[in-house]
C-alpha cells in the first residue's frame, strides 16, 4: 500500500515540476502582412503582434524565463518558408528533460499553415502539418507542444499514414512523454480576431490563462487541463459559437504550463 502511495506522490510531482526542470526552446511565429496579400485580400491585423506577446510570455517568471538563445522569432517578412524549416531546427537541440514549443499566428489550410511568401497555387511553398510533425518527431524533448491560433488548425490533429498525429509526434520520445496541440479551432472553423481585444481571440485568453487567470485551484500554476477550461468557453462565448478550440495530444491533466 506504501508503496503504490510512494510511486504516485513521485508520479504526481514529476507532472507538476515538468516544465521547472530542463530547457525550453520554442519557435514563434507570427504572419500578418502576406508577400502576396493585402489587408483587402486577406492580410490579418494582429497576429505579429500576438507572436511578440507569446514571446514576451515565455521570457516572464510565468514563462519559464526562457532565455533568448532559446527563442526563434519570425515576424511578417521574416516568416519565410525556408527561415521557419531553418527556425524548427532548434528542436534537435533539446534533450529528454527539456521541453520544445511552435506557436504559429497566421492563415491557415486544411493541412497546412501559410508562411509569409508563399505563392498562390503553388503547394512546395506551404508549412505543411507533416513537416512540422517531423520536426516534433526529430527532437527528444518530453514535452512537446503545438500551439496555432490559425483558421482550420483543428485539421493538425488528423493522423499521418498508419499513425495518430500523437504517435507521430512521440514516438522518438520515452515513456511518460507529453504532447498537446492547443489549437484555435475546429478542422472546418474559422480562428477570430477581435478589434476589442487587440489581438488572435484564442491568443488573447490563451495568454490571459497562462499568467494566471485560469489558476482555479489557486496554487501557482496553470495546468493543460485548468487552461482548457478557461479557454475554450471564453472563445466560444466571445465567438458566439463559431470558433471552438481543440485541445489534443498525449498528456497528463496536470502537465504544468505556467508557475506564478
Amino acid at each position: 500500500m506504501v508503496t503504490y502511495w510512494l510511486l504516485g506522490l513521485c508520479l504526481w510531482y514529476a507532472e507538476k515540476t515538468a516544465g521547472k526542470t530542463g530547457q525550453t526552446y520554442a519557435v514563434v511565429v507570427g504572419i500578418s502582412d502576406y508577400q502576396a496579400l493585402s489587408y483587402a485580400t486577406g492580410d490579418l491585423r494582429f497576429a505579429d503582434r500576438d507572436a511578440r506577446q507569446v514571446v514576451q510570455f515565455l521570457r516572464s517568471k510565468p514563462g519559464g524565463q526562457v532565455g533568448a538563445s532559446h527563442i526563434r522569432l519570425l515576424t511578417n517578412r521574416q516568416a519565410t518558408w525556408a527561415n521557419i524549416q531553418q527556425a524548427l531546427t532548434l528542436f534537435r537541440e533539446a534533450g529528454a528533460d527539456d521541453r520544445v514549443i511552435l506557436y504559429f499566428s497566421g492563415h491557415g489550410l486544411p493541412d497546412s499553415f501559410v508562411p509569409y511568401d508563399v505563392i498562390p497555387g503553388n503547394r512546395s511553398r506551404l508549412l505543411t502539418h507533416r513537416a512540422i510533425k517531423a520536426a516534433f518527431y526529430e527532437s527528444k524533448a518530453q514535452t512537446k507542444l503545438c500551439i496555432a491560433d490559425a483558421c482550420l488548425s483543428g485539421s493538425m490533429t488528423q493522423p499521418t499514414k498508419q499513425r495518430s498525429a500523437a504517435q507521430t509526434i512521440t514516438t522518438n520520445a520515452g515513456a511518460g512523454s507529453n504532447v498537446a496541440m492547443l489549437l484555435a479551432s475546429r478542422s472546418t472553423e474559422n480562428a477570430v480576431e477581435s478589434r476589442r481585444l487587440a489581438g488572435g481571440t484564442f491568443t488573447y485568453y490563451l495568454l490571459k490563462g497562462l499568467n494566471g487567470r485560469a489558476d482555479r485551484n489557486h496554487d501557482k500554476m496553470v495546468t493543460i487541463r485548468e487552461l482548457h477550461r478557461y479557454v475554450s468557453p471564453l472563445v466560444r462565448q466571445i465567438t458566439r459559437g463559431k470558433q471552438a478550440p481543440v485541445f489534443y495530444g498525449r498528456f497528463s491533466d496536470n502537465l504544468a504550463l505556467s508557475y506564478l
